[in-house]
């Protein structure tokens, strides 16, 4: 007795309709879920670490400065002076007394600036992080 099978083999074009859905659907769902960390168009060459491991991972206030004839300060990826990051430093003491800034500052940078920066964090007891690039020490 032979059982007989109605499956049959079905030979034409294949539908790439529902496939496309599927991997636009993917992409929606991946893009949406995902996060960017951009990062400031600031070129900075920060010197190297040393023998330190220490490091911030996750803050929302960094302060930026570029080497040059006339230093430029960048407070939050908006162009500053020593005067006014003065003031964000006290509105930003007094909103969250406990916050750490990063302080990111060019290789050819003047120590003097550096020290200005550091002090007008330090004064309003905010905490201040010396950015430095991974890698190999240099001389």
């Amino acid at each position: 007795m032979r059982v007989r099978t109605s499956v049959r083999i079905l030979r034409g074009p294949l539908d790439m309709a529902p496939l496309i859905d599927v991997v636009l659907l993917l992409l929606i769902f991946f893009l949406l879920t995902s996060t960017f960390v951009f990062q400031p168009g600031i070129v900075v060459d920060p010197p190297s670490p040393g023998q330190s491991k220490g490091g911030v991972s996750d803050t929302r206030y960094v302060i930026t400065a570029t080497a040059g004839a006339t230093p430029q300060i960048f407070f939050n990826d908006r162009v500053t002076d020593l005067v006014k990051l003065r003031g964000e430093m006290v509105r930003l003491a007094k909103s969250e007394p406990r916050a750490v800034v990063v302080i990111r500052a060019d290789r050819e940078l003047r120590h003097g600036v550096v020290a200005q920066l550091l002090d007008c964090v330090v004064q309003n007891g905010l905490s201040a992080v010396l950015a430095s690039r991974s890698g190999a020490v240099e001389p």
